[in-house]
């Protein structure tokens, strides 16, 4: 009777252990919206793609791609003065319209607190580009004198970085929120910041 006893918890046991090696990895795939701020440019927004992988340990690796675009108009007329009294130019004014992409590809550890919460930071990098199409005129008291157009063309690679909290309400839904920054040089040498936030909900499995 003692051996049978014996013999079964072993099996129970054993048979425990095994669930648990069995369905100790987990997925979590998520989408989400994206948002940020560049300096000196207005908000791009886009879509966050979020992919989590969790083996027994309260550690595991998460992967973050984000995709943003936006675009503005500026305008601007001022006073030409060319400092030659033979130009008769009277204004200046020039029309721009700005078109901006963000990518960004990034990877790092999460961390699970307990069974509903985890923390998690990103390392990574972020590819921006920047189309520009500026029309430029001179104008003299009758009309205009002369115009020009110029198209640009920027790219900037930078690294990027981000944090973030997951919420598991339920085993096979995830909610997280997080923060995402980079920067770009895209007109000089002159670093323009892109600061942001994703937020998204996803399935385990």
């Amino acid at each position: 009777m003692v051996m049978k006893k014996a013999l079964l918890a072993t099996l129970v046991v054993s048979g425990f252990m095994y669930g648990s090696l069995a369905y100790a990895d987990s997925h979590t795939v998520a989408i989400g919206y994206a948002q940020s701020k560049v300096q000196d440019f207005k908000n791009i927004r886009g879509v966050n793609l979020h992919y989590r992988y969790e083996w027994d340990s309260p550690v595991s690796i998460i992967g973050s791609f984000t995709y943003m675009k936006g675009s503005e108009n500026h305008s601007g007329r001022r006073e030409f003065d060319s400092g030659r009294g033979a130009m008769d130019a009277k204004y200046y004014s020039a029309r721009g319209h700005l078109d901006g992409k963000y990518y960004s590809l990034m990877a790092g550890p999460a961390y699970r607190i307990n069974d509903y919460v985890s923390i998690y930071g990103l390392l990574g990098f972020a590819h921006t580009k920047i189309d520009a199409d500026i029309k430029e005129l001179l104008e003299g008291e009758h009309g205009p004198i002369s115009s020009r157009r110029t198209s640009l063309d920027k790219k900037s690679t930078d690294f990027a970085y981000g944090a973030g909290v997951e919420v598991n309400p339920m085993p096979n839904f995830s909610v997280y929120a997080g923060y995402e920054g980079s920067s770009a040089k895209v007109v000089g040498n002159k670093n323009h910041g892109i600061n942001g936030f994703n937020i998204g909900i996803g399935y385990r499995f």
